[in-house]
């Protein structure tokens, strides 16, 4: 059986192109267990969608999956009825749309014959076993899927999670489908290889989907450091991103991983970037970071203000934030900001501190989105019922982005509004941190999405302006 994994193409956020790490896992899984597997990665290829189906019905898959977030949903949907029609094929639909709200995604877009939830290794190899085998009553024992019976959409049970033992004993990530044997897509500047070292997050973020659970399991030391390894010998790997929730924790297991990294030599050959948490960050942790080839750490901030802060249940606060930030700098390592503006009951006043601090930690870099009610999330519980101050203003499925969609507003601050304290923080930072040649290099690399949004604007204002 041969099986196609397809991610939409992008719209216009087309700077930050990484392999999906979830369908190359799937793709090595199906292979080993004797499927025959390809990925067509339209978002990282950069193709359009006449050369994403053509590619694929060139292939001729007997199943086709695809992998899908919220704002991507309606044009997997819509790329899925045009190679049904062509192929005449099964369809699946899997990531964390599907994994958030399983049944109202196979209601809402027939095309979809089946979904997978949460991890999908074993729940898609045993569905795909069942339709090879022409078995499709056994389809109510596999847990982790939904599918359609008889008119009706049914939900299994979810399947257990991948145990740590498990994780070690996965295949590498299918990355000849990206990298190529050569290596050939690593060897600019900004080709990084993407791996894990554990999957799951304790934490409780209000605004997060958690698609990988809340259990943490970890991938030994020695098998991380084993495919950093084989990825400098076979695909030329200088430079590493951990696509962790959180990579660095402040444990034994995380120093041990750094410690071995240092015993194995790699930080002469590569260098690598990960994300933490601002109660994590130790002096002497992020010493043994910086030793073990750690050249930037990402932190998520969100908002400048501790009040909020407790609201979205982040745990951490404006004082833990800006000592994590001086700490990270002085083991010479970089530093990346993440903010959200839009959260529950958020002011006027809360922004002002959220953008005065965004400025004021003097980061080398800073990521500002407008808060997204993902399906599966507490904000999108809040946004559904009117709570916090909230008003949604579209379900549809395309907007719900943080760069560029426009979905949620707060009492007293318009959706408008709101986009123009996303922009002012942006500008903020680079202005008045004397980042000028750093601000027009990051608005010069985010040019499409710069006129796409730009466009997008002007048509909203047309319609309001004809509806008046």
């Amino acid at each position: 059986m041969k099986v196609a994994l397809i991610k939409p193409p992008v719209t216009y956020a087309d700077w930050y192109r990484r392999p999906v790490l979830g369908m190359a896992y799937i793709a090595s899984y199906l292979r080993m267990h004797g499927f025959e597997c390809a990925i067509f990665d339209a978002y990282y290829h950069g193709w359009t969608e006449p050369k994403l189906l053509a590619r694929v019905e060139a292939y001729k898959p007997d199943v086709i999956g695809f992998s899908a977030m919220t704002h991507e949903v309606t044009m997997a949907a819509e790329i899925a009825e045009k190679l049904k029609k062509r192929l005449g094929v099964p369809v699946i639909v899997g990531g964390s749309h599907a994994t958030a709200i399983p049944a109202r995604t196979l209601e809402q877009f027939p095309v979809f014959d089946y979904g997978v939830c949460g991890e999908g290794e074993r729940s898609l190899l045993e569905a795909l076993r069942c339709l090879e085998s022409q078995r499709p009553a056994e389809l109510q024992a596999v847990k982790g899927i939904v599918f359609r019976d008889k008119g009706l959409v049914r939900v299994n049970d979810p399947a257990p999670l991948l145990t740590s033992e498990e994780l070690d004993a996965l295949p590498f990530p299918a990355f000849d489908e990206y990298y190529g044997d050569a290596g050939d897509a690593l060897k600019g500047k900004e080709g990084c290889y993407v791996l894990m070292t554990t999957r799951g997050c304790p934490f409780n973020c209000a605004f997060c989907t958690r698609t990988m659970g809340k259990q943490v399991r970890r991938r030994s030391a020695e098998k991380v450091c084993l495919e950093m390894e084989q990825a400098i010998a076979r695909y030329s790997a200088h430079t590493f991103d951990f696509y962790d929730d959180i990579m660095i924790y402040d444990n034994k297991e995380s120093r041990g991983l750094l410690q071995m990294m240092i015993d194995r030599r790699l930080p002469e050959r590569v260098r690598w970037c990960g994300v933490t948490r601002a109660d994590l960050v130790k002096p002497d942790l992020m010493a043994l970071a910086k030793r073990a080839g750690c050249f930037r750490l990402g932190i998520g901030v969100e908002s400048g203000d501790d009040e909020i802060l407790k609201a979205v249940g982040k745990g951490t606060t404006v004082a833990q934030v800006k000592e994590a930030v001086r700490t990270i700098k002085e083991a010479g390592i970089a530093v990346d900001a993440y903010f959200i503006l839009g959260h529950p009951n958020e002011t006027r006043e809360t922004l002002r501190k959220t953008i005065r601090l965004s400025t004021q930690l003097k980061t080398d870099m800073i990521a500002v989105g407008l808060m997204v009610p993902y399906p599966g999330t507490r904000i999108f519980d809040m946004a559904q019922n009117g709570q916090c101050g909230y008003r949604l203003l579209s379900e549809d499925w395309s907007q719900y982005d943080k760069y560029g969609g426009r979905v949620l507003e707060v009492e007293g601050i318009p959706y408008a509004d709101l986009a123009k304290w996303q922009r002012r923080a942006v500008i903020n930072f680079y202005v008045k941190n004397f980042k000028v040649r750093d601000g027009a290099r990051y608005f010069w690399k985010r040019r499409r999405a710069v006129g796409f949004l730009l466009k997008q604007r002007i048509t909203s204002r047309l319609g309001r302006a004809r509806a008046t």
